[in-house]
């Protein structure tokens, strides 16, 4: 018998798993704060926010603190507005974070669907984010149900603050009150003790030669061309356009009137901009202050706009579709000076009219100014187009693929050590003010010597926080780049390779900009940062 056992061959099958050290099995907790001011009150906030978190982690024993993302002075409607936040989501989604703390709901997402959508993708992967409010663990079982509730009572009190804003202006615009900025347009300074318009006759020198020009039968685009013949830069230092003069023969505030709320928010979710073509009231102050062009004048110039327009058929749809129905409009840049090429035809009116994109400087500028660039016929721009969109669809696996694997690796730790090491330089920064602050307070410092070394603590801050943004600028380019690629690899598989003719939502979709140099030297930058030399052929 004991020869038998003795005779036996063990074979040892080694682990296949490290034993975790008590360090590696540390939760690694992040935090993210959020304030959507940048009035003092709100970054004193901020700063005691980014101060609690860094103690509350590094207090528990069995969490390993990563760091803090936080977005200072960024409004939390969308998160595509917050660079820390998408930053966050990123390396949780490369396997650096377990757990993310924050505040509330409305310091993470103001909008339901962002927050339920973000809380699902972090939970699938296994991280939690513990909302300390509301005491929420996502990683419990009732919390998405809790969470949606509370979510939609966060999205809920801010379409309820923003409506009390639009009533609040709404009020001070029927009194009256209103603010301007006069730096966005020519011929009025603000009083700073009235706070009310005041000419300011240098300017309103130009504002009445502009008038008088437009009055006499001059065309927006021969005016224009004519100040920057001259050397006459706008309010805002740049070169006149036709439709800048056009938004300046409009302006009501040059015959002395005010219309308040010309634009209005589209939505309270996403906050944008847009014209009020009568979803809101407006509110139109007369005489409101002393004008520079007369009334009668002002008058003739906007019967005189409205009788160019419709003469060329131009009512506001058809400018529209106007604008959007070629689909490389806007996107061919002259290689020799930047500028737009349009979409013109030349020879019209002949036997053979050909349809050409040349450069819009030329019709702007002459002389020794004038752009070298030529132009290009659009049939040869178009199949180069199509041909360049095959290539890339012929060329996913060896092209675009490897290309999204790259940008899934380039350097994408090591900025992000970076940036947490930034972060923990700013956390130092705070506390070392927070020192300064305490000292004084108890009378061991003197003002003189506290307000030296404050501010001198603010300079560094400043530095870091700018230094922090280069590196998340660029990782954020990356990410761009690496959502664009995505995108354009799922368009071209639609197409399966078959493209018959130029689609404005496939152009759009794939392509940012073709910049023509020559015809030898022809540039298609795509979204997602690649650029692909070509050329037309003979």
């Amino acid at each position: 018998m004991e020869e038998m056992l003795m005779s036996k061959k063990v074979t040892v099958i080694e682990p296949t798993q490290k034993n975790e050290t008590i360090e590696e099995s540390k939760l690694r907790v992040c935090a993210y704060c959020r304030v959507s001011s940048i009035h003092e009150e709100q970054l004193n906030s901020f700063s005691n926010q980014v101060t609690h978190y860094t103690q509350y982690i590094n207090s528990n024993q069995n969490w390993y603190f990563v760091g803090i993302y936080a977005d200072e002075g960024i409004s939390g409607t969308s998160k595509e507005k917050r660079t820390d936040f998408m930053r966050l989501i990123n390396d949780c989604e490369c396997g650096l974070i377990d757990l993310v703390i924050t505040k509330s709901i409305s310091r993470f997402a103001r909008n339901t669907a962002d927050c339920i959508e973000v809380v699902r993708k972090l939970k699938e992967i296994g991280i939690g984010v513990f909302f300390e409010k509301e005491n929420i663990n996502t990683l419990s079982e009732e919390s998405e149900l809790v969470l949606s509730i509370l979510s939609s009572i966060a999205q809920e009190e801010m379409i309820s603050l923003s409506k009390n804003i639009r009533w609040a202006n709404q009020r001070r615009y029927s009194q009256g009150k209103f603010q301007i900025a006069p730096k966005k347009f020519l011929g009025y300074d603000v009083d700073p003790v009235k706070q009310t318009l005041v000419i300011n006759q240098e300017e309103a020198k130009l504002v009445k030669y502009i008038f008088e020009q437009y009055l006499s039968g001059k065309g927006t685009a021969v005016i224009a061309r004519e100040l920057n013949q001259k050397g006459i830069p706008t309010i805002t230092n740049a070169t006149w356009q036709g439709s800048t003069i056009n938004r300046m023969v409009k302006n009501e505030k040059y015959c002395g009137d005010v219309l308040m709320q010309k634009t209005i928010t589209g939505d309270e979710i996403t906050f944008k901009r847009k014209r009020n073509k009568g979803e809101q009231p407006q509110y139109y102050i007369k005489d409101n202050h002393e004008p520079i062009i007369s009334r009668e004048d002002f008058e003739r110039a906007q019967k005189l706009s409205i009788e160019r327009r419709l003469a060329k058929g131009l009512t506001e749809d058809v400018a529209k579709k106007m604008q959007n129905r070629y689909p490389l409009t806007s996107k061919i840049i002259c290689g020799k000076c930047g500028c737009i090429l349009r979409r013109t035809t030349q020879n019209s009116g002949t036997t053979y009219p050909r349809v050409a994109w040349d450069c819009s400087s030329k019709r702007r500028t002459y002389g020794t100014t004038k752009c070298k660039g030529g132009s290009i016929h659009d049939d040869s721009i178009t199949k180069l187009t199509i041909v360049v969109l095959k290539k890339l669809y012929f060329s996913l696996d060896n092209l675009l693929v490897p290309y999204r694997s790259t940008l899934r690796n380039i350097e994408k730790l090591k900025d992000n050590k970076e940036i947490a090491e930034y972060d923990l330089q700013i956390q130092q920064v705070i506390s070392q003010m927070r020192v300064l602050a305490d000292l004084s307070a108890k009378g061991n410092l003197t003002p003189m010597l506290y307000t030296a070394q404050n501010n001198e603590l603010c300079a560094k801050m400043d530095e870091l926080k700018k230094r922090k943004q280069v590196l998340a600028d660029k990782y954020f380019s990356t990410i761009r780049n690496l959502n664009d690629t995505d995108k354009i690899i799922s368009r071209l598989k639609d197409t399966q390779g078959v493209i018959p003719s130029l689609d404005k939502e496939l152009v759009d979709a794939i392509i940012d900009t073709i910049i023509v140099y020559s015809r030898n030297n022809i540039v298609f930058k795509l979204k997602n940062g690649i650029e692909l030399p070509e050329k037309i052929g003979d």
